[in-house]
């Protein structure tokens, strides 16, 4: 698909902090700036570079020292953790030169993967934990060991330690403790990737000379490549560092952002994530120069857990912090910039009529069937009921399942192979050639748009069905593949060894085919992946097409010019590999032939003749070689400076029948077998429960005045509409909508712990009163936070929402809400208590039908200090929405509901609307809380003074039904799934998380939406059973 790019919006929602892009290594995408010129270094030095925390400090980062030179340079003075990280590393020494080979083996084997496991898994589950919630920085402030005033010894001891290891320029007191905090967390990387190497290499001496080679030849070749790759390996690093420095080295965008202008450099334009993808090839050039085995695959296992690490922890992180922001980030800035532009508009709206009509006019257009139901792409979104996947699906079993059944009933492989090489072949030309012929003659002449306009067509249906021509044979090449290998797969007496490397690299390049395959789609989506700017030239010629339909050069295709013609084959080869075969290598060499002739011939001229200049010449990898190159031998660089100069910046933003017997059996056994697991989890679940209780009774013992803590649900939008309907329904009074905030009052002692916390479970979840033995699974919010809890709060957090009303004395026996079943001590008189109130929002919220219950916990654990009565979780009629959902407060939708359709039902387009907008919006919602100084604690009591509350808004996304559904186009699949099911209640008419997806990323308005859910009711009431 060589240039054909599909346009990706830059996001315009990067952190306040940074002037440009940050980058990470991590990121694999963006890298700080290193400037190539020297007037541009000096400026760099006179200007220093500055540093924002989360809570918007600025600050000079100060220079860090190279941690080699500090740590083994015998001149410079050591610290306690360069005493740790040279004492750990010597034991690897001692083990490499006392220990017998067979033990020191083991050792060092042991060892390597204790530090690997610490790499990936502790300073993973680190970094994510800074990342989600401030985690170590928060820990910090906590315990206070930063803090002059609290942390006493261990203050004055990490300062020591910290200041050895910077220069002048740092001053403890005077920089963030997010800064300090990222030096403290780089003493403990330091720690782990040196001991990971170094346990590493002795690893690799221990099994040099464990090959056995036929001829000397092959150990020099063997080595020579090793060699090469080290030194690659070296090189990629060096460079890398040179482009991120030690701050993104250190992954300092956990802690602190830099305000950086940012350019892609050096290593950084050979492949995505260099330090994770071609920066450990020197783990196979050890493997080569040992010849061993074993080094490999704990290579290889290493390798996949680092990829693991990028997936899990780097790429979440880089994602929300530079490409696209939290959910609750977006909300809550569109509704400041509301807010602020609020007054501008109100001058403005005469002038704006008209544009906002043809807003609303353009985004109410005619929506293609295939916004609602995506396309297949392999074997994505297949429908079992779709006639063109199951016409592919049985075309496939005839081609590939009938040919194998018969292979192995009748024996005739050799029959069997001769079939299905000729069938490969034939789907490998017809993919290539005859496909390539037809776009040759749509992109000259519109041959097949012509084709469809003359038979009573149009361009929307030609372009639909080239998409499932062209997937039926990108399917039917891939099945015939397959056939061609389980026809020619052998191996007979062949070693073990060489049969499990073989099949070890064939996996390896399939995982490789499919994850190349993937960045793609991704970069190019349905339009571009079936080759749409044959089809059109701009966006209102057919639906899928981008906005603007323009060249640019990000994912994948930022290293590739055409990563389908030079690598989208891997899979073929390693299957190839995998069967042992040449056939299966010939025609995955003719495949990929037929590619080059395809992009040669067809695809090249099209994007020559469509975006002309635009069109680069050279990939990220062929201009990195050649400046490497040119730089060693001291020429300039050899690249068309009228594109691609040193300030050239490419913005990025970057998937058989059974026996009617046989399903009986099936279906009769599975009843059974999930009885038996359900009985055996419920079986834990009571045992769990009661061996907690055995130690409650001792736990609860300690708190004072256990009997004054409780819980009381306040009345919802159910009880104030009864009320208003003069309903005396005491039933409603413990009724909530789907999605409806839910408020409940609290007691509790003075002397409570900050940390007492309320969840929200279904209430058949535990089998005790007395201690919780199910997850809360993120349904909790915290009463009466604390400043160390809070530092902890990242913008849309809702578990921090309870706040402190007052306070008032009780009698400790006249408490009427404590727990049933725990110890209570006799009244002695009048206590203090607190009250107080918490809000359940947005996550924080069951999003099911069914009944719920509260439980107040104790400090942190699950001891359970009091319980809610019962309350239920419902949905209103769909007329009433409005009314009981809507925000009663700003009235935003109410005006548009009497001004767009005052007498309109849900049984309307713009009734229904207003109902949709208004469930998205709960189901959207987020919670925007703030801490804040208690304003008057003489109000509350004197003990409160000095202390911290919290006030809390519920922002809602959207304000017309003509905005898209979903945020900046986007939906993930937990939110499509809750709005799916809500639209299930609420409506009757149920949508898979799937169509959603799709069609939020086709901007698909509330009002489509409403649109196609009044299609479906109509589609499915003339068979309902009312009418029967």
């Amino acid at each position: 698909m060589a240039v054909r790019q599909r346009h990706l919006k830059r996001k315009d929602s990067l952190p306040p902090v940074a002037a440009g892009e940050l980058a990470t290594d991590a990121a694999g995408e963006l890298a700080m700036a290193d400037s190539k010129e020297d007037d541009a270094a000096a400026c760099s030095l006179e200007q220093p570079l500055m540093g924002r925390t989360s809570d918007g400090t600025a600050f000079v980062v100060p220079k860090t020292r190279d941690m080699l030179q500090s740590l083994f340079n015998p001149f410079t003075p050591k610290t306690t953790f360069d005493i740790i990280t040279l004492a750990t590393l010597s034991t690897h020494l001692m083990v490499a030169l006392l220990f017998p080979l067979a033990a020191k083996r083991k050792i060092l084997m042991a060892s390597f993967a204790f530090w690997r496991l610490c790499y990936n898994g502790g300073l993973g589950w680190i970094l994510n934990w800074q990342s989600s919630r401030h985690g170590l920085v928060a820990m910090f402030k906590r315990n206070g060991w930063l803090d002059s005033g609290r942390g006493g010894k261990i203050y004055l001891w990490l300062k020591s330690e910290l200041e050895a290891k910077m220069g002048p320029d740092y001053s403890f007191e005077a920089v963030p403790i997010e800064f300090n905090a990222w030096l403290l967390y780089r003493q403990l990387v330091d720690l782990i990737l040196l001991n990971d190497f170094t346990a590493y290499f002795f690893l690799c001496t221990c099994y040099v000379g464990s090959a056995s080679d036929s001829e000397p030849w092959h150990a020099f070749l063997r080595i020579a490549g090793g060699l090469i790759l080290l030194v690659f390996n070296l090189w990629v690093k060096i460079d890398a560092h040179r482009v991120v420095k030690d701050y993104a080295w250190y992954w300092g965008d956990f802690f602190f952002l830099v305000e950086q202008s940012l350019t892609f450099d050096g290593v950084f334009e050979m492949a995505p994530h260099p330090m994770y993808s071609i920066g450990y090839a020197g783990y196979y050039g050890g493997s080569l120069i040992t010849g061993s085995y074993t080094i490999f695959y704990a290579s290889l296992a290493a390798h996949m857990l680092q990829f693991l690490f990028l997936s899990l922890v780097e790429n979440p992180h880089i994602e929300k912090t530079y490409e696209r922001p939290p959910l609750a980030v977006q909300v809550i800035k569109r509704s400041r910039n509301r807010r602020l532009s609020s007054a501008h508009h109100e001058h403005d709206d005469a002038g704006t009529d008209e544009a906002v009509a043809s807003g609303i006019a353009s985004s109410i257009r005619e929506r293609p069937t295939s916004l609602w139901h995506p396309d297949l792409i392999i074997f994505k979104n297949f429908d079992l009921f779709r006639a063109s996947d199951v016409l592919i699906m049985l075309l496939l079993a005839y081609s590939v399942a009938i040919p194998l059944g018969f292979m192995w009933a009748t024996g005739h492989v050799q029959l069997v192979l001769v079939y299905s090489i000729c069938q490969c072949v034939g789907w490998i030309l017809f993919r290539t050639l005859a496909l390539g012929f037809l776009l040759k003659r749509q992109s000259t002449n519109q041959l097949i748009t012509r084709w469809y306009i003359k038979h009573g067509g149009n361009g929307e249906e030609a372009f639909s069905s080239w998409r499932a021509v062209c997937n039926t044979a990108t399917i039917m090449t891939y099945g015939s593949f397959a056939l061609v290998s389980l026809a020619a797969y052998h191996w007979g007496d062949a070693d073990f060894s060489n049969l499990i490397l073989f099949h070890t690299f064939g996996v390896l390049l399939i995982a490789f085919h499919v994850w190349s395959s993937r960045s793609v789609y991704e970069t190019l989506g349905d339009f571009g992946w079936f080759y749409g700017d044959f089809f059109a030239r701009d966006s209102s010629m057919l639906s899928l097409a981008p906005a603007d339909i323009k060249l640019y050069y990000t994912g994948i295709y930022r290293y590739l010019n055409n990563p389908e013609k030079v690598i989208g084959q891997a899979a073929f080869y390693g299957l190839a590999l995998i069967s042992r075969s040449w056939a299966v290598f010939a025609l995955a060499l003719l495949l990929q032939v037929c590619y080059f002739l395809f992009s040669a011939y067809v695809e090249t001229p099209h994007m020559e003749k469509i975006y002309g200049a635009q069109m680069r010449r050279e990939s990220g990898i062929v201009r990195t070689v050649k400046k490497a190159v040119n730089l060693s031998i001291g020429q300039p660089l050899l690249v068309d400076g009228a594109r691609y100069t040193d300030g050239d910046i490419h913005h990025i933003s970057e998937d058989a029948q059974e026996s009617s017997s046989m399903v009986n059996l099936l279906a009769n056994t599975a009843k059974p077998v999930k009885d038996i697991l359900l009985e055996t989890k419920g079986l834990l679940s009571t045992t769990t429960a009661r061996l907690a209780e055995r130690a409650l009774p001792s736990e609860l013992s300690t708190i004072d005045h256990l009997g004054l803590y409780g819980l009381k649900l306040l009345p919802g939008r159910a009880w104030k509409s009864a009320l208003a309907k003069n309903l005396a329904d005491k039933a409603a009074k413990s009724v909530y909508f789907l999605g409806e905030p839910i408020r409940v009052s609290w007691q509790a002692p003075l002397s409570h712990s900050r940390r007492d916390w309320i969840g929200i479970y279904p209430v058949t979840a535990n089998f005790s009163n007395q201690i919780t033995t199910v997850n809360s699974k993120g349904r909790y919010v915290y009463i009466h936070p604390d400043e160390n809890l809070l530092a902890e709060m990242v913008v849309g957090d809702s578990i921090f929402t309870g706040v402190v009303k007052g306070t008032t004395s009780v009698k400790e026996g006249a408490a009427t809400t404590a727990q049933k079943g725990h110890p209570r001590k006799r009244s002695t008189g009048t206590v203090s208590v607190l009250q107080g109130e918490a809000l359940f929002s947005s996550s924080a919220l069951p999003f099911r039908v069914g009944a719920y219950e509260m439980r107040l916990h104790h400090g942190g654990t699950h001891a359970v200090l009091a319980q809610s009565k019962p309350f239920e979780i419902a949905v209103c009629d769909a007329k009433d929405i409005v009314s009981l959902l809507g925000d009663n407060d700003g009235a935003e939708q109410r005006e548009q509901a009497d001004s767009s359709a005052p007498a309109d039902g849900p049984d309307t387009l713009d009734g229904l609307s207003l109902a949709l907008l208004t469930v998205v919006n709960k189901i959207f919602a987020v919670t925007d809380s703030r801490a804040m100084p208690v304003a008057s604690p003489r109000d509350l009591g004197g003990d409160l003074a000095g202390d911290i509350c919290v006030e809390t808004d519920i922002v809602e996304p959207l304000e017309s039904v003509h905005d898209s559904f979903s945020v900046d186009e986007v939906l993930d699949e937990k939110q499509a799934r809750r709005l799916g099911y809500a639209i299930k209640e609420y409506f009757g008419v149920e949508f898979s998380s799937d169509v959603l997806i799709h069609a939020a990323k086709h901007g698909a308005t509330v009002h489509d939406v409403a649109k196609r859910i009044i299609e479906a009711r109509k589609a499915l009431s003339a068979y309902s059973s009312a009418n029967f």
